[in-house]
């Protein structure tokens, strides 16, 4: 927006331009430290004086000045920063007074006509930096959109306004923008004009703005512009607020990024680079932030090919969204880090984003496996003096059982009845082992679902004199599988109900099927279980916390080993339930004629 003239400065200054009978003026030294303004001019005279005022202020005061022109601006740019008695050698030397050819400079980062954000930002980005080490300020004068614009590229010039923008973002420096009037002389090039000055922090008008014939031209026009700027101060003011929410947003995000104990990947949705890595990425594969700026995920190790990278980008596409919770990158020191990638694509600033969060399990693997061993060395060698127990319960009940001792044979029944709970712990302990390694077994055949429910529901019954238990339904169906692991399922399923009901008496067993499936449903009327344990109930030793669950004792390892039965089935298994009223798990099965490739 104009600042002088601007609308603010209209409005607060316009009386004392009455009294004095003069216009207003606008300079680049009214200019704040960090901003982004674009001299128009009619006269290459007026744009290499009101230059070489910028360069020398900027010289003369120990900032860092960059100036990216044509040959022939550069020329007389320095004949009048020596004229002044500035030693441009020595300055350069310093690192002070870095001059390139905009020409040259331009071709660098340009592809089919339009700037490459990446080459844009390393190339000009690594100049910014280095000429910022060790300075208060940076000055940097561009010609390139100029360029651009004269060979009637409006496109590019205007990306190019953007990616300096960008690029402020990131480096701290005032930029000096230049354009020739001559280059917006016909109506067309209204609405780019006009796109430009919004790319600007502020718009310096040309020299003829205080060439107007007389005062009173120039007060008729600032009346003009008093009047617009009446309307849209409100406008400025809003927009300012917004900026300062903008930036203290940017400013927390900034934060976090840099701070997050998880690695996160910035990348651009058109080339599929990496624009951005924080300093936890650079931790977790040892590599320097500029070395995994403008590579592509498979380049790093992330999917496993360039195809793989095409396929996620695709997928991501699509959905926005994509997870990923068992990947493992290779570090610079050949080591592997197991992790968890989550990748969301989001528009910021109305331009897409695809952001990658990669958090590191390798810990928590290592200690699953630990844990995973320990299991499977426990319950073997559990199982062989189980098994010898139990074979002397039952020699010990025969030899009782001829001397009617009825009080030895109860207690001894009760002995019986623990190590059966013991065994089914330890094969519990040992199919998840199994299940681990990939090592389960699983039988195939053809069986009658509604005869194995049934067969099921009166077993249970004879073991429970506290809970009927009510089938409804049929199938009439055949399933394909193992028989005795789907058992198992409903097994588990009828004796939670049982457990978690204490103070109800029925359990409904509810079978049906439609054209492809059949469904099995476990309902109870007992304590329920809370919303936010539901997802996570038929995790791997998962126990919900609450006071009322945790008088029941359990290992939180039924529901998982009966998800990964169904799993392997082809089936579904989940779970409704409200505190207080009651579960209901369903699970379903193909019926025969869908399921009829091998386990």
């Amino acid at each position: 927006m104009l600042h002088v003239p601007g609308i603010e400065a209209i409005v607060g200054n316009f009386r004392d331009v009455t009294e004095r009978k003069v216009a207003p003026h606008s300079h680049w030294s009214e200019m704040s430290a960090s901003e982004h303004f674009v001299q128009f001019y009619e006269s290459e005279v007026f744009l290499l004086d009101s230059l070489s005022g910028f360069i020398d202020t900027g010289l003369s005061a120990g900032d860092a000045c960059i100036v990216i022109a044509t040959k022939a601006h550069r020329e007389r740019l320095e004949e009048r920063l020596k004229a002044k008695g500035l030693d441009l050698i020595a300055a350069h030397t310093r690192g002070e007074y870095i001059a390139l050819d905009a020409a040259e400079t331009l071709s660098k980062f340009m592809v089919d006509g339009l700037p490459e954000p990446q080459r844009f930002l390393e190339i000009i980005g690594s100049i910014i930096r280095q000429a910022g080490e060790g300075r208060h300020q940076v000055r940097a004068f561009g010609e390139m959109v100029a360029l651009l614009w004269e060979e009637g590229n409006q496109a590019g010039a205007i990306h190019l306004e953007e990616l300096w923008n960008d690029l402020a973002r990131i480096h701290s420096f005032s930029l000096f923008c230049a354009y020739p009037m001559h280059g917006f002389g016909n109506a067309a090039h209204g609405t780019p004009f006009t796109e430009i000055g919004t790319h600007h922090t502020r718009v310096i008008p040309a020299e003829s703005y205080n060439a107007l014939a007389t005062p009173d031209e120039r007060l008729r026009a600032i009346t003009l512009l008093q009047q617009k700027a009446e309307s849209l101060h409100a406008e400025i003011m809003e927009r300012k607020e917004a900026e300062k929410a903008l930036r203290i947003s940017e400013t927390r995000y900034r934060r976090l990024f840099e701070a997050a104990r998880d690695g996160v990947l910035i990348l651009d949705p058109r080339t599929r680079k990496i624009l951005d890595a924080n300093p936890f990425m650079e931790e977790l594969l040892g590599y320097p932030r500029e070395d995994l700026i403008g590579k592509e995920l498979f380049e790093i190790g992330l999917h496993k090919d360039e195809q793989a990278n095409q396929d996620a980008f695709r997928k991501l596409q699509e959905n926005h969204y994509i997870r990923y919770e068992d990947l493992s990158l290779k570090t610079k020191t050949g080591e592997r880090r197991e992790i968890e990638v989550v990748a969301n694509l989001y528009e910021e600033e109305d331009k897409p984003i695809i952001q990658y969060n990669i958090r590191d399990i390798s810990a928590r693997k290592k200690l699953e496996r630990q844990k995973d061993e320990f299991i499977s060395i426990a319950s073997h060698e559990l199982k062989t003096p189980v098994t010898s127990l139990k074979g002397f319960l039952n020699l010990l009940q025969r030899r009782l059982a001829s001397h009617e001792d009825e009080k030895e044979l109860h207690y001894l029944a009760r002995m019986n009845a623990q190590v059966h709970k013991l065994t089914k712990l330890i094969n519990d302990l040992l199919d998840i082992s199994k299940m681990q390694t990939g090592q389960l077994v699983y039988r195939e055949e053809h069986f009658d679902l509604d005869a194995l429910v049934q067969e099921i529901v009166e077993n249970i019954q004879e073991t429970t004199q506290t809970h009927h238990l009510l089938l409804e339904g049929q199938t009439q169906a055949e399933a394909f599988g193992d028989r005795d692991r789907i058992g198992q399922v409903l097994i588990n399923l009828l004796n939670n109900a049982i457990k978690y009901s204490p103070q109800a008496s029925t359990v409904v067993v509810r079978v049906s099927k439609d054209q492809n499936n059949a469904l099995v449903s476990v309902q109870d009327f007992g304590i329920g279980i809370a919303k936010e344990h539901l997802q996570k109930i038929f995790e791997r030793f998962y126990q919900v916390t609450d006071t009322e669950e945790r008088t029941y004792p359990g290992l939180g390892i039924g529901l998982y080993i009966s998800l990964e039965i169904v799993k392997r089935h082809g089936g579904q298994i989940w779970v409704e339930s409200k505190k207080g009223e009651g579960t209901t798990f369903h699970f379903t099965l193909p019926l025969f004629q869908e399921r009829q490739v091998s386990l």
